[in-house]
């Protein structure tokens, strides 16, 4: 339980910790701006919301707890919070990119210490103190949040369920080449896959960054593909990444400048400086 206690309270920690320079009221991004990756958490977050006001009205507290939990922690956190540090941490501060993800940030926290604040109303009056745009003195005098429904729901759930299988398989793959040393960690790693048809169909309407969001170097897709292992997904590769090391995002590149800095980051710390 305490266990448990401490994944809720880092996430919430996290969320504070990436929302410093975000105001909602002048750098919210609107849903229909958002990527389809940002766009599908805020589904799941609505989805949660249903969920959880049903077991509040039958006062079934366990299953709100069971609920929100593993929200926080299998799509939240071991998913978008994982390679969100790529974007909040790497991006120039006022970039659409950053922008995005904080607003799914600030939707998710200002969501969830609602949710939670029967259950745990120390931590989350605590955290609401923490947090900016709040209009009430304390999260007591908050109402709970009301679902919301988007035209692309059904979608994008139908489509994400799909992709995270694929994103299972992935990190398998990665795994066993971490654990064969071919790779340190995931970082520096090239993944190749040989998709099969409906994957290669999934893989070309996903529009999102795959090497973001696997947080791998690079990820191409390959029907030539005759090395590495079978999964579900089809035949995945994994090799190191030739190249060099970014010392800003420590991501490997085939070109870094004179201060070891790839074009990305030389092009936000030459913003930054103008």
């Amino acid at each position: 339980m305490s266990e448990n206690y401490r994944k809720i309270r880092n996430t919430f920690r996290f969320l504070l910790g990436n929302l410093f320079d975000y105001d909602n009221n002048k750098n919210k991004v609107k849903y229909e701006d958002l990527g389809e990756t940002d766009q599908y958490i805020i589904v799941r977050l609505n989805q949660l919301i249903k969920d959880v006001r049903c077991a509040y009205d039958e006062y079934d507290f366990a299953t709100v707890y069971h609920l929100v939990l593993n929200y926080m922690t299998n799509i939240l956190s071991s998913f978008y919070l994982d390679y969100s540090k790529d974007v909040v941490y790497v991006e120039a501060a006022n970039s659409l990119l950053r922008r995005r993800m904080q607003t799914v940030f600030y939707e998710n926290l200002f969501t969830l210490v609602r949710l939670l604040n029967p259950i745990l109303p120390h931590t989350t009056e605590e955290v609401y103190q923490m947090m900016s745009n709040t209009k009430e003195k304390s999260v007591y005098l908050e109402n709970m949040p009301e679902a919301k429904e988007y035209k692309n729901a059904k979608e994008l759930e139908e489509k994400y369920e799909k992709f995270l299988k694929l994103r299972d398989d992935v990190l398998k793959a990665l795994e066993v080449a971490r654990t064969n040393k071919v790779i340190g960690k995931s970082l520096v790693s090239k993944v190749v896959i040989k998709p099969t048809k409906e994957v290669k169909e999934l893989i070309s309407s996903l529009k999102t960054d795959l090497a973001l969001v696997f947080i791998v170097a690079e990820f191409k897709v390959d029907d030539s593909l005759k090395e590495g292992d079978a999964y579900e997904s089809g035949l995945i590769y994994v090799t190191a990444k030739d190249g060099y090391k970014c010392d800003r995002c420590w991501q490997i590149k085939d070109e870094v400048d004179e201060n070891n800095l790839c074009a990305r980051c030389a092009k936000v710390i030459k913003n930054k400086e103008e």
